[in-house]
């Protein structure tokens, strides 16, 4: 399914006001869902990552995995105005 720009600018209009209610600002929160979604992908990324250095399987299953989140101080986006 093909999402139009329209629905996503009516979804980020929605979410922005939701979040200025809640005092948080829409850049932080989204930072927040990508870092989330690279965790919960986090497998799939060490795989990847050593598919391409030629690391076997066998030696990614015995490093330990990292599960804390790195803090990071967002830095100011400008904001695209449409």
């Amino acid at each position: 399914m093909t999402v139009s720009q329209k629905d996503v600018k009516k979804s980020k209009d929605l979410v922005e006001k939701l979040l200025k209610v809640n005092d948080q600002k829409y850049n932080d929160w989204l930072h927040q869902q990508h870092q989330q979604f690279i965790e919960e992908n986090q497998d799939l990324i060490l795989q990847a990552l050593s598919t391409f250095t030629g690391q076997g399987e066998e030696e990614v299953k015995n490093e330990p995995k990292v599960n804390e989140q790195v803090s990071v101080k967002p830095t100011s986006i400008p904001a695209m105005q449409n």
